[in-house]
């Protein structure tokens, strides 16, 4: 039965996570990560067109 399983992920979550590993790989930590990633998240031309 567990290949049955889907994972259920919102948009924008996906891509906060995302953001947060682009961040680390970028040097940043901790709630500087967190922040840069909510900046990039509220910005990104995606979540604002609904898609």
């Amino acid at each position: 039965m567990v290949p049955k399983f889907v994972k259920v992920m919102p948009r924008d979550y996906k891509r906060v996570l995302k953001a947060i590993q682009q961040a680390i790989e970028d040097g940043l930590t901790g709630d500087d990560a967190l922040s840069a990633a909510f900046e990039q998240n509220a910005r990104d031309v995606a979540r604002i067109a609904g898609s």
